[in-house]
């Protein structure tokens, strides 16, 4: 239903070659390949629907007759569609260009990349873009494969592809959708070939700010960008709730049964677990008389998921307890693990202080055999892993922090802070833990990540791991925001793990684990800001209370932090001012 806008047509871009998608598209237009039983172009058409819209127009260029074919009608769910065909493929800006006469007197246009799949709240874009005045508003993301648009000051956006050598504050990856005035239109040249992008650059250089950013991390997006990525799409279904997520099919049903020795597909059943902060889809596996199991599915696009196989089978071989593999296929992104159940260490509030004592001191003694494996013959594994923490890599946790907790949640603007005393402390801080020892490290030791089987931790969520300083993983593990732990605890705790060796005096060893803790924490604030924000997960709030008193016990016990400390102090005053 909409709002208070008067938006009433999108364009959809469905005109292109699909060069990168051939041979599939060499019959048949792009947006037109079957998924789910119709047509990808279908699912935008459908989220379009979600914010009023009244009217599709849609270019075309490559088998234009196949369009007439799929929509014989000219309509979708009864929403008319005009058709308008490119003799001479102008791309994108050019497409844009040439509609411009079918607008009538409409002022607003939704534009929608039609071979994408995404599920983004559009009514915060149009809602953004009426508010914002500017001629262009494009819909982003904070992650994703290609982040080349730079936001400035005011989410304004100062850059694309590094065209204007302007780098911003802040990279976001382009979803292909936008909302655009009618005065934009006057950038782009009749009859001219040319990608939008050429448009919004004419405009940034010409009038700074006319072009702004809409950062939108809640729901899924993904970019069809390649045959293998369709095919894995092919081998899942439509979730049969609605919108764009996906599980598996008969396909998967297929599979599993096969890697299980089982008859008949028939007795295999997904169900899913309930949603996490992982961009991994899990589900239970009920096999009949074979028992149950947990079925990954994984998007090769994100490099940490596919390095998660081979880091596993490294640290089953080196006995680190983890789940066992029982099958994976690299081409299809599947892989079936054993089931370990559903305790893990946060679960087990009701257990004895003495057993959730045994059970921790398991932990960091396993943890411990992790940080002690000599990186030398780690390397000539060549098991590949995620960059290693580095200067960038501890600002990038930082800046985390401040947008995604600070700015978001507390409502706090701490840019110019940045630029004076707290910038140098968090610069030390990285500086101090970089000085520390370099260790292979889990980097997500935390509570919800240690299952226990028989009564034994075992390891999930290894995927991060890389070389790193130890102590952030004692700080992770020590000081989770997900569970409570008596500082008499902790420092036992913290102690059994120095007694089995550690190149530092106890004294050395502690300070640094207090600035190691405040980075983890610092971190994991930033992910709880966006997981309940940006990403729809609200129930990853409840965890921000903990995670604040953990970060100031942690930050006074380092003894050097006291910018961190103010600022921290800043935000529980707004939190319980329920700003």
């Amino acid at each position: 239903m909409k709002e208070s806008w008067d938006l009433r047509t999108a364009f959809l871009l469905g005109a292109g070659l699909g060069v990168r998608m051939r041979p599939l598209t060499d019959d048949c237009p792009k947006p037109l390949l079957p998924l789910g039983g119709r047509p990808i172009i279908t699912y935008a058409m459908d989220h379009l629907l979600t914010v009023g819209i009244e009217r599709f127009i849609v270019n075309t260029h490559h088998r234009a007759e196949v369009y007439g074919r799929a929509f014989p009608d000219s309509r979708w769910r009864g929403v008319p569609i005009v058709f308008r065909h490119e003799p001479t493929l102008l791309d994108t800006g050019g497409g844009l260009k040439n509609i411009e006469d079918l607008l009538g007197a409409e002022d607003m246009l939704l534009v929608y990349n039609g071979d994408i799949l995404t599920d983004l709240p559009l009514a915060r874009l149009i809602g953004a873009h009426v508010r914002n005045g500017a001629e262009a508003s494009l819909a982003l993301r904070s992650e994703g494969p290609l982040r080349n648009v730079a936001l400035g000051a005011g989410d304004a956006v100062c850059d694309m592809r590094g065209r204007l050598g302007d780098p911003g504050g802040k990279k976001c990856q382009f979803t292909g959708i936008y909302m655009i005035r009618r005065r934009f239109l006057d950038r782009l040249v009749p009859g001219k070939a040319e990608s939008v992008v050429e448009g919004f650059l004419r405009a940034i250089r010409e009038s700074p700010g006319s072009v702004a950013g809409v950062v939108i991390d809640e729901g899924s997006w993904r970019d069809i960008g390649s045959p293998e990525e369709y095919g894995q799409l092919k081998l899942q279904e439509p979730d049969r709730k609605g919108g764009t997520g996906f599980m598996p099919e008969e396909a998967a049903r297929r599979w599993v049964a096969e890697a299980l020795a089982l008859p008949d597909a028939a007795a295999v059943r997904f169900e899913p677990f309930a949603a996490r902060g992982s961009d991994r889809a899990y589900w239970r596996v009920q096999a009949g008389a074979a028992g149950t199991f947990v079925f990954m599915h994984y998007e090769l696009a994100r490099r940490e998921n596919a390095v998660w196989e081979p880091i596993g089978r490294f640290l089953a071989s080196i006995g680190i307890p983890v789940p066992r593999i029982i099958a994976s296929d690299a081409d299809r992104c599947f892989v079936l693990l054993e089931d370990l159940g559903n305790r893990n260490l946060e679960s087990l509030a009701e257990e004895s202080g003495r057993e959730r004592t045994r059970l921790y001191s398991e932990t960091l003694a396993i943890a411990h055999r992790l940080h002690s494996f000599p990186l030398a013959e780690f390397r000539r594994t060549g098991v590949p892993t995620m960059e290693g923490f580095s200067t960038a890599l501890y600002r990038w946790e930082q800046d985390y922090f401040l947008d995604n907790f600070v700015r978001d949640v507390c409502g706090i603007d701490a840019a110019g802070l940045v630029r004076g005393e707290l910038g140098k402390e968090l610069e030390s801080l990285a500086a101090a833990l970089l000085a520390g020892p370099e260790r292979l490290v889990h980097r997500d030791l935390q509570s919800q990540n240690v299952m226990i089987r028989s009564g034994r931790p075992v390891l999930i969520d290894f995927q991060g791991m890389r070389v790193g300083n130890p102590l952030y993983d004692l700080g992770s593990f020590l000081y989770d925001p997900y569970v409570g732990m008596p500082p008499d605890r902790r420092e036992a705790l913290l102690r059994s793990y120095h007694d089995r060796g550690f190149p530092l005096p106890w004294p050395d060893f502690r300070r640094l684990f207090f600035m190691a803790s405040s980075q983890r924490l610092m971190q994991a604030l930033g992910a709880y800001g966006c997981l309940s924000l940006k990403k729809n997960l609200p129930e990853f709030r409840r965890h921000i209370p903990r995670g604040v008193a953990n970060l100031l016990d942690a930050a006074a016990r380092a003894g050097n932090l006291p910018s961190l400390t103010a600022l921290v102090l800043r935000c529980r005053e707004n939190l319980a001012n329920g700003i």
